[in-house]
């Protein structure tokens, strides 16, 4: 579905026309069992932001996220980091994304809302469990097949094991070539 046209033209002023890809990102989630390794997100990141081909839009947070993304931002200068532009406003820009990466949280909701198509990263949680994006392609979601999986209905559970194992063995390559195929590339 193609982002209504006074929408792009309401971005213009602060991002330019959009001539390349425009992919969403939102790393955090509300608990840890949600979240994606920190280091294996800036991987994902560096593959996009050094790539001429997209801009990227980091979404969501709070004070100590915040903190990272704009760690990111110093590390790949292309990041955008739409803050503080109220909720209207950046469903809005996600209705102008191409595609959107997500955790299972808020984000992925609010991007389906927006007929935005949504990549997902599961971890503790498991969309079946009734909380997954409306509108979403089940080929999008990524997870590992564990047996321990899912250990909790919404992630705010401590990892049994200690290692959060479904999210470790996702590598950012997966993640990279879901989007990609996604976006055709």
């Amino acid at each position: 579905m193609e982002p209504p046209r006074e929408a792009l033209q309401d971005f213009e002023p602060e991002y330019g026309k959009k001539t390349n890809r425009w992919i969403g990102i939102a790393p955090f989630a509300k608990h840890k069992g949600k979240i994606y390794p920190i280091e294996k997100m800036e991987e994902v990141l560096a593959h996009f932001a050094r790539n001429d081909q997209y801009k990227v839009f980091l979404f969501g947070g709070g004070k100590h996220e915040m903190e990272q993304m704009l760690s990111w931002k110093e590390k790949f200068p292309s990041l955008q980091l739409p803050d503080k532009i109220g909720l209207s406003r950046e469903i809005r820009l996600m209705s102008c994304l191409d595609i959107m990466l997500t955790m299972d949280s808020a984000n992925m909701h609010l991007a389906s809302l927006a007929y935005t198509p949504v990549v997902s990263i599961w971890g503790a949680t498991h969309p079946y469990a009734g909380f997954y994006g409306l509108y979403q392609d089940e080929r999008n979601m990524i997870q590992a097949d564990l047996e321990c999986r899912p250990c909790s209905v919404f992630g705010d559970k401590p990892c049994f094991r200690g290692d959060y194992a479904c999210l470790q063995a996702i590598s950012p390559g997966q993640v990279i070539e879901k989007i990609e195929k996604e976006l055709d590339v």
